[in-house]
């Protein structure tokens, strides 16, 4: 693909990256106001959306499809799998990468905390701090970005499951109700059953 840095292939999927995912590498260095820590933050971004996009593949394989491939772009990625079967699975999938994020998300906090309660060595602290920030702070903004119901965002599709689960809800109580028939009503059907059960003993008789 013209644009496109061929990564290989992880776990029999192949990965490649567009040439915008290296425009996050300045705005890492206005935010961060260092080479070195734009350097690491941009890694760490680069993991963290890989870790977005191969959370959709595994949660595509688990519900039986083949995935193509996975590419990086700018703020977003893609992984390309085959069709859904059914409309449970479709959100699934576009739940699980953010779902990914949000475990990385957790456990950034963990590990943030952790640091703060330890004395840490100087190395360890300048090669932290960036990437706890992108697993934190971009973090959020990324599953925020994500989850908008636009275009090629995941939340196009993500939030079907709110009508989804109504839909869910209404047809369990739909299952378990009784239908209760008035008076009239239930004498209309049995006489109906009366006379279609005589006309079939009929027709039988006929027959012999």
């Amino acid at each position: 693909m013209e644009n496109y840095w061929h990564l290989g292939r992880w776990f029999r999927i192949p990965v490649s990256m567009h040439w915008t995912v290296l425009l996050t590498l300045p705005w890492m260095w206005l935010w961060m106001r260092s080479l070195v820590a734009a350097l690491i933050g941009f890694a760490a971004f680069v993991v963290l959306q890989l870790a977005h996009e191969f959370g959709h593949a595994a949660m595509a394989r688990w519900r039986g499809l083949t995935v193509d491939g996975i590419t990086l772009n700018g703020l977003h990625g893609q992984t390309s799998h085959s069709y859904p079967r059914n409309e449970r699975d479709d959100i699934l999938i576009a739940w699980s990468g953010v779902g990914a994020q949000f475990l990385i998300l957790l456990l950034a906090l963990g590990i943030g905390q952790l640091l703060d309660a330890v004395a840490t060595p100087w190395w360890l602290a300048v090669a932290a701090g960036p990437v706890l920030t992108v697993f934190t702070l971009w973090n959020i903004f990324l599953m925020i970005v994500a989850l908008l119901p636009i275009g090629p965002m995941d939340g196009h599709r993500a939030w079907r499951l709110i009508p989804y689960l109504r839909k869910s809800m209404q047809r369990r109580r739909d299952g378990g109700k009784v239908v209760k028939l008035d008076p009239v009503r239930r004498r209309k059907l049995q006489q109906d059953s009366e006379q279609i059960a005589s006309d079939i003993i009929s027709k039988l008789g006929k027959k012999k």
